[in-house]
């Protein structure tokens, strides 16, 4: 099994995801990747275009794909939560520097 070689922090942002219009908040996040908790998921390989709002409402750009997905029906989301674990391909120099400040 493939071990992480970053960092994780549980924190709660607000990301849109494209395609597919998804509004979701992150579970976790690294310099590496992120875990989209939504009930709308991808199969794995497919590219997404993340926008992540931070606390105070700045918009930062980065592209990722999906590794793996669980798709988790939503009255159930309490229980096991569902989504994506997304590798970024690609942040702005704004996404970069905000998961900085945010993992360490």
């Amino acid at each position: 099994m493939e071990k992480r070689d970053s960092n994780r922090k549980r924190l709660r942002l607000l990301i849109h995801a494209q395609p597919g219009d998804i509004r979701a908040y992150c579970g976790d996040i690294s310099s590496t990747g992120l875990f989209l908790v939504s009930t709308k998921i991808h199969k794995p390989g497919t590219r997404i275009r993340l926008e992540i709002s931070d606390k105070e409402g700045n918009v930062s750009l980065g592209v990722g794909v999906v590794k793996w997905a669980k798709r988790v029906p939503s009255t159930l989301m309490r229980f096991s939560k569902g989504g994506m674990g997304i590798e970024f391909t690609w942040l702005s120099p704004e996404m970069k520097r905000m998961i900085d400040d945010l993992v360490g």
